[in-house]
């Protein structure tokens, strides 16, 4: 006898809405004998949930390119459940142009949606809105086209509460009076939940209560509310990440000052009169690097052994310390790969022949100063040679005699930028961040294997995340030019590197350590995303399992002495070889039988904020596909 099951997916955003196809996909293999009942749950719109909604300006955009977003496997995904290929972005875009697109019945594309997709193309930065409507088709083609096995039911509600019934059974409580959700399994799916403010953010917000300022604490931009913000006032921004650019674009081209260009192709902001003034600075002082305009002329560098499995061995059968162990091998793969381009793609750039700087380079310490001394012979161009630190922090020891001299390095450096992002002749330093990529994953690999010591996560593991983020999850190619353009329309001006923030005489007041001025303004909006810990978080199911224990923090424990690091997230199984994979744990440890986690919040979940890529064998999915293949196997021992 057909036993009918059923699966609550709390979170209708990208995540959830690629369960529910990994779900889909597998149920026939895994759960022959079931009829599964899958509710989706969010207070947003299915696909795009709250970070994709398509109620948002038309002015931000993705920052992934169309070619290289998609929500469907492909061959090289190697997953145990059946691949199911489907559109990316910009092949949904060129059907939907053409008029050749499949859309569930009722399904209704916005005319600027159709508008759109007539002008993309793989290299095309997509509006939010439009890739709002992407994720909405996905969805609602995957719940009117599954099968009569998997019914797919979207409730549009807030989750509140999830609470133990017998045999293992699930009560997803939901809010304003919506009646609960019974279920066998829940996964959690949220994604960028809220969190409480911190201690910094709690004591600006109150001062600027008591003085009537205006402050925005960190959180995504779209969410914030610039109506206080008068024209013409100073505003001080914290943050020089995509928050920052999102800020930018919405004061500035949201207040309807427009760019144009000049004869010679330079671009020009022209204001409108009612922007702001910013004056942003951070913990680094600079933009993150852009996107690129060109790829490589060859293949991405092949991995060059530093990081091989008998190099990490030799190091022995401890637990690796990241900067002192790993760090190295790093630095030495991602040096070598940009000066790999370069001698490959620019050898006329070198004062020596490009095989014989290669055959050099490998038999020097990426450090040392032999290789100082090579890259000086060789290397013709200051701007061609790598050096981490110089990259990771080009402000440091940096002294200016006043903001304007500041605003007029910053003006050559982000200059600099715009130039490497869209002149293959700068192709070395996209061969470099190859690199880093490809080390990346290799570290992931020695994360997963548990090679890493847990102090790491304290020192050396966060600066170099924090270097990934800054070369590989910059804005746009043009989004860095208008910002160039604002910075030489003196709309934006910046304030230099380990700014800080303080308050008296009833104002904020910020400053950092390359020049002595400071600026005073009413306004102060923290242009990042807040850190998410599963301690300050402030999504109501998961408060409420916090506060009954009923999850808890996973910690990391040195061997050595037994000094136990919290790492932020909600402890679940981690290893991916097993059904358990990505059960929440209880708090004695062991996994719970009917809840399953997977985002930024839960051990064992790639934490990234991009969509996955096509033709790649991307984590996203042989993650997803993992976590559905267990859920429906317990469901079938149910």
């Amino acid at each position: 006898m057909t036993r009918k099951m059923s699966v609550a997916i709390i979170g209708a955003g990208p995540r959830g809405t690629s369960l529910l196809e990994r779900l889909i996909a597998n149920a026939a293999a895994c759960a022959p004998d079931r009829m599964i009942a899958v509710h989706v749950i969010d207070p947003y719109p299915p696909g795009g949930g709250r970070v994709w909604r398509s109620q948002q300006s038309p002015l931000l955009w993705m920052n992934t390119t169309a070619g290289s977003c998609t929500m469907f496997t492909d061959e090289t995904v190697a997953c145990e459940g059946p691949v199911v290929p489907g559109p990316t972005l910009s092949e949904w875009a060129r059907e939907l142009a053409a008029g050749s697109l499949s859309s569930p019945s009722g399904f209704r594309h916005a005319p600027s949606v159709s508008a759109e997709a007539s002008r993309m193309h793989d290299g095309w930065f997509t509006t939010r809105q439009t890739q709002s409507e992407y994720l909405s088709w996905v969805f609602r083609k995957l719940a009117t086209s599954c099968g009569p096995q998997v019914q797919v039911h979207s409730h549009v509600g807030r989750a509140v509460d999830v609470q133990d019934l017998p045999l293992g059974r699930q009560r997803v409580v939901m809010a304003d009076g919506l009646p609960p959700v019974d279920v066998d399994v829940v996964l959690f799916a949220q994604g960028n939940v809220d969190v409480e403010l911190n201690a910094e953010e709690v004591r600006l917000t109150e001062y600027a209560a008591a003085h009537d300022l205006c402050y925005l604490p960190s959180g995504p931009t779209a969410d914030h509310s610039f109506d206080r913000i008068a024209p013409g006032e100073p505003v001080i921004v914290r943050g020089l990440g995509l928050c920052f650019i999102d800020t930018a674009v919405l004061l500035t081209s949201g207040r309807g000052g427009t760019f144009r260009r000049d004869e010679s192709g330079e671009l020009h902001y022209q204001p409108s009169g009612n922007e702001p003034v910013l004056f942003v600075g951070s913990r680094r002082g600079v933009p993150y690097w852009s996107k690129t305009h060109y790829k490589l002329a060859g293949p991405p560098p092949e991995p060059f052994g530093h990081l091989d499995p008998a190099v990490v061995d030799a190091l022995g059968d401890r637990p690796l310390d990241f900067a002192l162990d790993i760090w190295p091998l790093m630095a030495r793969e991602v040096t070598h790969a940009g000066y790999r381009e370069l001698a490959a793609s620019h050898p006329e750039l070198l004062d020596i022949d490009a095989r014989e700087f290669l055959d050099r380079l490998d038999t020097l310490d990426w450090d040392g100063p032999e290789l100082k001394e090579l890259v000086e012979q060789a290397v013709r161009f200051e701007g061609d040679r790598i050096d981490l630190e110089e990259t990771a922090h080009p402000l440091a020891g940096r002294r200016f005699p006043d903001l304007d001299a500041l605003q007029d390095w910053m003006a050559d450096h982000i200059d600099t930028g715009v130039r490497r992002g869209r002149d293959p002749r700068y192709s070395a330093h996209l061969g470099m961040v190859h690199g880093l990529v490809s080390a990346f994953s290799r570290l992931v690999e020695l994360i997963s294997e548990e090679r890493i010591s847990p102090d790491s996560w304290k020192r050396g593991l966060p600066e170099f995340l924090d270097l990934c983020r800054f070369l590989t999850s910059g804005p746009p190619g043009p989004r860095l030019e208008e910002l160039l353009a604002l910075t030489r329309a003196g709309v934006v001006r910046f304030l230099g590197s380990e700014m800080t923030v303080t308050t008296h005489e009833g104002l904020f007041h910020a400053r950092s350590c390359n020049v002595d001025e400071s600026v005073a303004a009413r306004s102060l909006i923290e242009a990042r995303l807040p850190e998410r810990t599963v301690l300050r978080v402030n999504d109501p199911v998961l408060s409420k399992l916090v506060q009954r224990e009923e999850i808890r923090e996973e910690t990391r424990t040195t061997p050595e002495g037994g000094v136990r690091y919290p790492t932020g997230v909600i402890d679940s199984v981690g290893l991916v070889d097993t059904d358990s994979f990505n059960r929440l744990k209880r708090p004695d440890g062991t996994p719970h039988e009917s809840r399953f986690g997977v985002g930024a919040l839960f051990s064992g979940s790639v934490a990234s904020g991009r969509f996955p890529s096509p033709r790649s064998n991307d984590e996203f999915f042989r993650q997803n596909d993992t976590i559905a293949r267990a859920v429906l196997q317990e469901l079938c021992r149910r």
